[in-house]
């Protein structure tokens, strides 16, 4: 009897300090908040756009406030628009959301641009225009 005592206590201390010693290595790993970080980071700030190019795919997102995308005949004082999209100088297409992506783009150095249209004062005329590297 004494004897399987003395094994379950064995048991219980090697347990224990085991699953202490798993606390431990789980502590010295990287947090999660710096993974999320770096997730973000990949994302390219440009002016009012971000874009992150994956692939032969860029993923661009409008960091516009209190704007309002539509399709429909624009007003002159009201905050809404649409983006058109160049790429390579080259019109791709209009976007009427404040994220999408430009798919299919071909190996190489290209030249994107967003143009917001917007008969708004404050937004007229906005334009971004950067490099992008599909490889």
């Amino acid at each position: 009897m004494k004897w399987m005592l003395s094994i379950c206590a064995l048991l219980f201390l090697v347990t224990g300090c085991q699953s202490q010693h798993e606390e431990q290595q789980v502590k010295k790993q990287d947090p999660a908040v710096p993974v999320m970080q770096q997730a973000q980071s990949e994302m390219k700030q440009q002016g009012f756009l971000k874009y992150k190019v994956q692939g032969s795919s860029v993923y661009i997102e409008s960091t516009l406030q209190d704007f309002h995308l539509q399709a429909e005949r624009l007003k002159k004082n009201e905050k809404a628009g649409y983006f058109t999209v160049y790429v390579d100088g080259k019109r791709a297409g209009n976007e009427y959301t404040a994220a999408f992506v430009v798919k299919h783009l071909s190996k190489g150095k290209h030249k994107m641009t967003v143009v917001l249209n917007s008969r708004h004062p404050e937004y007229k005329q906005k334009r971004e225009t950067w490099d992008v590297f599909v490889t």
